[in-house]
């Protein structure tokens, strides 16, 4: 059995300027919070962000942003989030945001199927707008269709409920948001967990992300942030 405990500074040792990383949550609702400070504290810049949204201020992926560390933010939502339209516009070119908005079924599919090593999926969401520029369309029963690309990244940032030692986890409430999903479509994936317990504490009937997909196990995740 490999222990995959880990601090939360020497779990997030190993994200590096440039690197992509998934975040769990929504709406900083089931985001790992004690992995964010740990990122911010390590400050690696010109991040690429996947996560469903930019956050608030002082909460989630905000702090990210507050910080000058995100160069890209691949999101769904972001009107949460008034610092993200600033770091649109601004016009310093060193701290200009670059946001890609997906529509947020699309992005929770482009990472399923990065997690499960599809090549991309056909949608009819966004045919005939921007969101449809650039990219391949295929017609088939009289309909057209959007090829949307999967996503995976170097690292994920998940918020687990309960852990055991060797990354198995479970999720409640929020953080069955985008957090099961992500923990297949990265490369190391680290878990911020609420609880954690010995291996065999968790009946098996309730992991949802079986430990071979886990890197590193960080307990302390406060419980009251859902």
């Amino acid at each position: 059995m490999i222990n995959k405990i880990k601090t939360a500074d020497e779990a997030v040792a190993a994200i590096g300027d440039g690197a992509t990383v998934m975040v769990g949550g929504f709406m900083a609702c089931g985001t790992p919070e004690i992995l964010i400070d740990a990122v911010v504290r390590k400050g690696p810049k010109n991040l690429t962000i996947i996560c469903n949204d930019a956050g608030v201020p002082g909460r989630g992926v905000g702090k990210l942003l507050s910080n000058g560390q995100i160069k890209t933010l691949i999101a769904s939502h972001v009107g949460l989030n008034p610092e993200v339209a600033q770091r649109m516009n601004t016009d310093v070119e060193a701290d200009k945001l670059e946001c890609i908005l997906v529509p947020q079924g699309t992005l929770a599919e482009r990472i399923r199927c990065g997690g499960n090593g599809m090549g991309g999926f056909l949608t009819p969401t966004g045919v005939g707008t921007v969101v449809a520029e650039g990219k391949q369309t295929l017609t088939t029963g009289g309909k057209e269709y959007l090829l949307e690309l999967p996503l995976r990244a170097e690292f994920a940032l998940v918020r687990g409920s309960v852990t055991d030692e060797s990354g198995n986890t479970t999720y409640n409430g929020t953080t069955q948001t985008f957090n099961p999903m992500m923990a297949s479509a990265a490369d190391y994936v680290i878990v911020g967990a609420c609880e954690v317990v010995k291996v065999g504490a968790i009946d098996p009937n309730h992991v949802v992300t079986p430990g071979i997909f886990v890197d590193a196990v960080v307990g302390g995740e406060k419980k009251w942030q859902i």
